[in-house]
């Protein structure tokens, strides 16, 4: 499966002062620092200065760096790198646009008839699973908010928006796990399927097994940047007790005002093939996620719903 990042984000933009901007950071108040501490780190933007932000909202392997100086951002930076991250997203939708005609998605309203969608989302509506694999001419830009963590450019700013807001309600989520590659999926796919093999079961049933848990590579939405693993400080397992943290509960009640969904609910099982996953949100957009949760409807539903897939 090929995939297409059409180019990469400047390194000012992909590392961290866009996180800088939704973190709970003063640039105009905060001096100059010349060590390290516990929960700040240093990183490095295009000109190869070194810019200081918090470690606050983010989890994953080698996500961090680390450097002994540091200098302030101030306001022009931080509205700089929104600019260019709006112009990178509005350049890549017209691009779409203009491949695929006018947006024909239609959602249903208030009395239920289907009705032309006012919101501009195609490309967030996406479905992506086990009968629906990644398009090989798929395309989309991925984004570097700090570290590992990437997503689809035009899902930087939502996710960000999302992590402030929960922290002003006094909740810390984290991403546990953003933009994967497909080699990444892969392996993640192979060592479950390993693990069930070491419980006895064979190579078909463990495959079976793993898909419900793991997506096969080509099928995930973390491949295309449109999906987040959230966690807390508190709870960083990835399973059906994060429904009950702080974070899980938040997320349930708030996802939707930033355009998220809980992409696989608690009795829907049969029809996404995947087990409740409480931590796994992903973006639709705001409307289509108003909309499903609503309706009460998965991905699969509503994108048959309004035509997107047969």
């Amino acid at each position: 499966m090929r995939k297409i990042p059409l180019r990469k984000i400047s390194a000012l933009f992909t590392v961290g002062l866009v996180f800088v901007t939704f973190a709970s950071f003063d640039v105009s108040a905060t001096p100059m620092q010349e060590e390290k501490t516990a929960d700040r780190i240093v990183i490095i933007d295009e000109n190869g200065e070194r810019i200081e932000v918090e470690k606050a909202g983010i989890l994953g392997e080698d996500v961090y760096e680390n450097d002994d100086l540091s200098v302030q951002a101030d306001e022009s930076d931080i509205e700089r790198i929104l600019d260019d991250s709006r112009k990178a997203a509005e350049e890549l939708k017209a691009k779409q646009n203009k491949r695929s005609g006018k947006n024909t998605v239609k959602i249903a309203g208030e009395d239920g008839e289907l009705e032309e969608a006012s919101f501009d989302d195609d490309w967030a509506l996406i479905l992506i699973n086990k009968e629906h694999p990644i398009p090989d001419d798929y395309e989309f830009e991925l984004a570097t908010i700090k570290g590992n963590i990437k997503s689809d450019v035009r899902v930087v700013e939502h996710v960000l928006a999302m992590q402030k807001a929960a922290r002003a309600d006094g909740v810390d989520l984290m991403i546990c796990s953003p933009y994967r590659s497909e080699e990444k999926q892969q392996k993640l796919f192979e060592k479950k399927v390993a693990q069930y093999e070491r419980k006895g079961y064979d190579h078909d049933k463990a495959y079976d097994l793993a898909s419900e848990t793991v997506a096969i590579p080509g099928t995930s939405e973390h491949q295309v940047g449109l999906a987040f693993d959230f966690g807390v400080p508190e709870n960083q397992m990835l399973n059906e007790s994060f429904a009950e943290t702080d974070g899980g509960k938040w997320l349930k009640e708030n996802a939707e005002r930033f355009g998220f969904i809980l992409r696989y609910p608690r009795g829907k099982e049969d029809i996404t093939d995947i087990i409740f996953e409480p931590w796994h949100y992903r973006y639709v957009g705001v409307e289509a996620a108003r909309e499903i949760n609503r309706l009460g409807l998965t991905l699969e539903e509503y994108d048959k719903m309004i035509g997107l897939v047969d």
